[in-house]
């Protein structure tokens, strides 16, 4: 029963498993592929299908050799799966033999080999050394493979599995994207589908062999480790026995020219010789040591230079594989604690420099005694005959042979002095820039990766045994305890720290009574100057010294004699130091009657609410900046770090509380400029996101980014009160400048005679500074904060290069057989928003600054000033369009043809705004007109008050004003009456009866003119007789004006003038007369004629003021 119940389990799940790939077929053979590809011409398909045709084919091939691939490595799996046991054992027998065996020391092994065969051996084992080293990086190679298999082979059996779903489904069907599958297509999925199993079952054996395989390469590299260590062991005591008989012989050598010196008794020829040659021989012993050390120093770097590469390597395949976990956090946390400390010798280009030089001279030397007999012989010469003796000539030439010996060898030491200064130069260069690029890709990675796990349920209900354990191991009482000891054990180091804060105890008192005295001087023109401001602010920071100085000895005693944490204890007193002097600082500047009321001239309002918040923030910062100096020193620990947690996590929370406070509640909120509320806004919601990035795990990050803003706003903090002091002396300078020429204007009056007057003194509230030079001055402490800026950052400004990692999408590049795809990261982005601010930042500052700095001291005219800079600005906002769309993958063949379409595109779209915007060109450098010019255009009259690229402003008579595309200026009739000349001629007009005296009216009329004095006399006015009216005599007064003010006023006084003279001389201006006539219902007429009044008595009429001054308003246009 049990056997046929069997049977029937077996055939159910048999027929279950073949109903599965029931669609799949045998994959093809590679012969029938490449059967169908050479013969695919024959089928005479159209070059598309041909094409398609071609690449599926060739793919099919790629996936066979693919399957092929994979059994292989699958059957060589097997194997080594077979062997591995055996080998695992046979490498830890190796090892454990390796390490009880004894070694020879190698001066007893080779003391009596000479130097050559010590150098030559020396060679050998560096070759050997560096194919070991070779073998061990594949040891760690096969290591990281093995404990990163795991991860990888599952994500790549999921991902199989995915697929061979889908080729399943397709082969089901029978079409792909609704279009039915061709026999080679069909080929092409069964051999995919053969290529992919062929990968799982390999996948799924190293998983089953994973655990030999790691056995396997932990026990070689176990073992190569110690064969290097050996190895390098034997290198170093080889160089160590090199140098030692390197330094005997030169020693010897100094020795027995010693002793020839001692024996060259009175000659003084001899004792010359003698002591050239000592001299040499000295040089060659001091080389020699120098060599030793050199090689010393190059085995040490290049050992360094080994470790750092395999960690690179290993860093990377580590990075591939665990990408983003915690594992990986742990890691890299360990690799930058072990990275080593690099001292580098500096003064090797120096060194190089001399031994050439002197190389140099030890050539000449030799090639003066090549031939040391006709040496000896040139000597000779110098000397008396009776001095020349045979024993003379044979010593000489002892001596000039043994210098000839020593002159070669010292070559020889500097050719391999040389040698080594040069190769130790290079390995420091190479060992600086791959410790420098492993630290940065270490920093990046930790930067971007969660540190700890994040802040869940689970986190939380641990927190209490963590924290427990946590604060077991705070070293409280051996801190104490080093910290005494630090103190007492160099008096000497810290006294005089000691003696500083004493002395600036006892003296406190006098220093509040010298702040009050500058603070009482402020506003007194005798006493008052720019330096008090500076005086009183160094006083504060004098005050705040004490506390921050004790803190800042403590700090330096625990780093000093620091173990354990109390290295981290050591380096966060002194930022804590730090935080205290600035923020003390600040809070004794805000004081009541301090000097940012008294010297700033802040509201006092505004003082006492930031009196309060700067005190509050400062504890905040004070306990942040404690915990981010620990952590920042023990990253490792970050992952149990509880309380640090708790102290992060509610400084962030005050922070924005306060922060926001700042920003809604201060009493200047609503005179704020724009940059300052946007300065805020970020700072408060920079808090929040550092929030949520600790509870996400990314506490590390957060601590790096919390130290570098702190640093921020001590940078802020900073430029604010500098800023302040800059105003207030700008303002004491111009009020000095005020009373200065106040003396003189009364200095000139006494000189004049005038009678003395009171000198009354200037207000001391702070005047209107210029601005000029108050925008320069921002500009340059705009500058400073920027560089500052980028001092603080520039160690955290490498890891956004992470960002190019992440692919947001890709465009193609180029065309045909160079066309490819270009991928467009996170990076790209965020540089394409810089673009975008720093457009919109120098678009609205570049041209106002060089309006300041450069054309404002250019004779340029009126506009064309103001024309530069805008288009300036639009220059500004093209180039950044187009790096903005650049940076995001648009390029310029593209560009410019989007540019072409949106030109011809807004050409005939915005035709009238392109009009007036080239107008507006054309009237800002050709100036028809200018501002304050008096225009008619049209029916409109009035002044030109602003003139911009679209439009023009006129200010009209009724004080309105009225926009004007600048099209009409120039296609339309202007009229301007002060573009070149404000003279403009006045016509007045009257009629008077017939049979006046037409002389006396014309001299009257030419009076009335030449006396008053608004009236040019160049050119004169003139009267003219022009016409015989109904009922007048026309005349017509021609006048000139200087202004156009001048116009209504003139009428007016001249109009006054001529009814007052008039009258005076009878003679009558006409109207218009009419007769009427009157009908009665009878039909009757009656004429209406005047009645004469009888004459009555009035006052004297005085004469009328002068007219004021009107508006120059033209006059009505009249071609005359």
């Amino acid at each position: 029963m049990l056997n046929l119940r069997t049977f029937f389990v077996a055939a159910l799940l048999g027929l279950c498993l073949s109903t599965i790939p029931a669609q799949a077929a045998e994959p093809p053979t590679r012969s029938a592929v490449q059967q169908s590809l050479d013969k695919i011409a024959e089928r005479k398909l159209a070059d598309a299908d041909q094409k398609a045709l071609q690449q599926v084919l060739e793919q099919t091939l790629t996936l066979i050799a693919s399957k092929e691939d994979a059994e292989k490595r699958l059957t060589e799996l097997k194997q080594q799966l077979s062997l591995a046991p055996r080998q695992t054992a046979e490498n830890q027998r190796e090892l454990t033999r390796l390490k009880a065996s004894k070694t020879v020391p190698t001066t007893q092994r080779y003391a009596n080999l000479d130097v050559p065969p010590l150098e030559q051996m020396l060679t050998e084992r560096s070759t050997q050394l560096n194919d070991l080293q070779k073998s061990l990086n594949d040891a760690n190679s096969l290591t990281i493979t093995a404990q990163t298999r795991p991860e990888r082979a599952q994500a790549e059996i999921s991902s199989n599995q995915t697929r061979i779903q889908q080729i399943n489904n397709l082969l089901k069907t029978g079409k792909d994207s609704g279009k039915p599958l061709s026999a080679d297509q069909r080929n092409q999925l069964n051999a995919e589908l053969a290529s992919l199993n062929a990968l799982t079952v390999l996948r799924r054996q190293e998983l089953a062999g994973n655990s030999l395989l790691q056995d396997l390469s932990s026990s070689q590299h176990d073992l190569l480790t110690e064969r290097v260590s050996r190895q390098e062991q034997d290198i170093q005591d080889l160089q160590t026995l090199i140098n030692d008989k390197r330094r005997a012989q030169s020693q010897q050598t100094v020795t027995q020219l010693s002793i020839e010196a001692q024996k060259a008794g009175s000659s003084s020829l001899l004792a010359t010789e003698s002591a050239a040659n000592l001299k040499l021989s000295d040089y060659l012993l001091r080389g020699t040591d120098r060599l030793n050390d050199l090689t010393q120093q190059n085995l040490k770097t290049k050992q360094q230079l080994d470790s750092l590469t395999q960690s690179d390597q290993a860093l990377d395949e580590q990075i591939s594989v665990l990408k983003g976990s915690l594992l990986l956090s742990k890691i890299l946390y360990k690799q930058k604690q072990a990275l080593p400390h690099l001292t580098l010798d500096s003064g090797l280009a120096d060194e190089i420099a001399d031994i050439r030089l002197y190389q140099f001279e030890v050539n000449q030397q030799r090639e003066l005694i090549s031939s040391p007999s006709a040496y000896v012989e040139k000597l000779l010469a110098t000397q008396p005959p009776e001095d020349v003796t045979p024993l003379l000539r044979k010593t000489l030439l002892d001596l000039a042979t043994t210098r000839s010996d020593l002159l070669e060898r010292l070559n020889r030491e500097l050719s391999a002095l040389l040698n080594e200064s040069i190769t130790l130069q290079l390995s420091q260069k190479q060992l600086a820039s791959t410790a420098l690029s492993l630290r940065s890709t270490l920093d990046e990675q930790m930067f971007w990766i969660p540190s700890n796990k994040p802040l869940d349920l689970e986190w939380i209900e641990g927190i209490q045994p963590r924290l427990t354990k946590q604060l077991a191991t705070l070293p409280w009482t051996s801190s104490v305890s080093e910290l005494a000891d630090g103190l007492t054990s160099r008096p000497l180091l810290f006294l005089p720290l000691l003696l500083l804060i004493g002395a600036l105890v006892w003296k406190r008192k006098a220093l509040y009574s010298k702040l009050n005295k500058l603070h009482s001087d402020i506003g007194h023109f005798k006493r008052d100057s720019q330096w008090q401001t500076p005086l009183a602010i160094l006083i504060n920071i004098l005050l705040a010294m004490p506390v921050a100085l004790g803190l800042a000895l403590c700090g330096y005693a625990l780093q000093i004699d620091a173990r354990g944490q109390n290295a981290n204890l050591g380096s966060a007193l002194l930022q804590i130091a730090l935080a205290w002097l600035v923020f003390y600082t600040a809070y004794r500047i805000l004081a009541p009657g301090g000097v940012a009321q008294l010297h700033f001239r802040w509201e006092k309002p505004q003082v006492e609410f930031l009196r309060g918040w700067i005190r509050r923030l400062g504890l905040v910062v004070l306990a942040l900046v404690a915990v981010v100096a620990m952590a920042e020193h023990q990253p490792a620990a970050l992952a149990d770090d509880v309380l640090g947690i708790a102290v992060v996590l509610t400084c962030y929370a005050m922070m924005t509380w306060l922060l926001s406070r700042l920003l809604i509640s201060s009493p200047t909120r609503e005179s704020a400029s724009l940059f300052r509320k946007a300065v805020g806004v970020i700072f408060t919601a920079l808090p929040i996101a550092l929030f949520i990035a600790v509870c996400f795990g990314y506490y590390y990050t957060a601590l790096k980014l919390s130290d570098r803003l702190i640093n921020t706003l001590y940078l802020l903090m900073l430029w604010l009160v500098i800023e302040a002091a800059f105003i207030r002396g700008l303002g004491v300078a111009a009020r000095r400048l005020a009373y200065q020429r106040a003396l003189s204007k009364r200095q000139a009056a006494k000189e004049s005679g005038d009678g003395d007057s009171v000198i009354e003194e200037p207000t001391l509230d702070i005047e209107q500074v210029n601005e000029q030079s108050l925008r320069l001055i921002r500009l340059a402490l705009l500058g400073g904060f920027i560089g500052a800026l980028y001092w603080v950052w520039s160690d955290l400004i490498t890891v956004f290069s992470y960002l190019d990692n992440i692919t947001l999408y890709e465009y193609t590049s180029g065309t045909g057989a160079t066309m490819s795809m270009v991928p467009i990261s996170l990076g790209d982005m965020i540089g394409a928003l810089i673009i975008i601010c720093i457009t919109v930042v120098l678009a609205g500052n570049l041209p106002g600054l060089l309006e300041v700095l450069v054309l404002s001291r250019l004779s340029l005219a009126q506009g064309s000033a103001y024309a530069t800079t805008t288009l300036l600005s639009y220059a500004i906002a093209g180039v950044g369009f187009v790096s903005t769309l650049s940076a995001l993958g648009v390029s310029w063949d593209k560009l410019q043809w989007l540019v072409a379409a949106l030109s011809v595109g807004l050409g005939f779209g915005m035709q009238e705004i392109f009009a007036n915007f080239i107008s507006g060109i054309m009237i800002l450098f050709e100036r028809p007109v200018r501002i304050g010019d008096t225009i008619t255009i049209g029916n409109l009259s009035g002044t030109v008050s602003k003139i911009r690229i679209r439009a023009t402003t006129i200010t009209d008579f009724d004080r309105k004003d009225i926009i004007v595309p600048n099209k009409t200026f120039i296609t339309g009739q202007l009229i301007n009456w002060s573009l070149t000349d404000t003279i403009t001629r006045v016509t007045l007009k009257l009629g008077v009866d017939y049979g006046s005296d037409l002389e006396l009216v014309r001299n009257l009329l030419l009076k009335a003119a030449h006396e008053n004095p608004r009236v040019l006399k160049d050119p004169p006015p003139i009267v003219y007789f022009l016409n015989f009216g109904e009922s007048t005599l026309d005349h017509e007064l021609r006048m000139h004006v200087r202004d156009l003010g001048d116009r209504n006023p003139v009428l007016d006084e001249i109009n006054r003038f001529i009814n007052r003279e008039f009258k005076a001389h009878h003679i009558n201006i006409s109207f218009r007369q009419v007769e009427v006539y009157l009908k009665n219902m009878q039909g009757q007429e009656y004429k209406m004629v005047p009645i004469e009044a009888a004459d009555k008595t009035s006052a004297p009429v005085p004469p009328a003021p002068p007219a004021a001054k009107d508006a120059p308003e033209p006059p009505d246009i009249r071609l005359d």
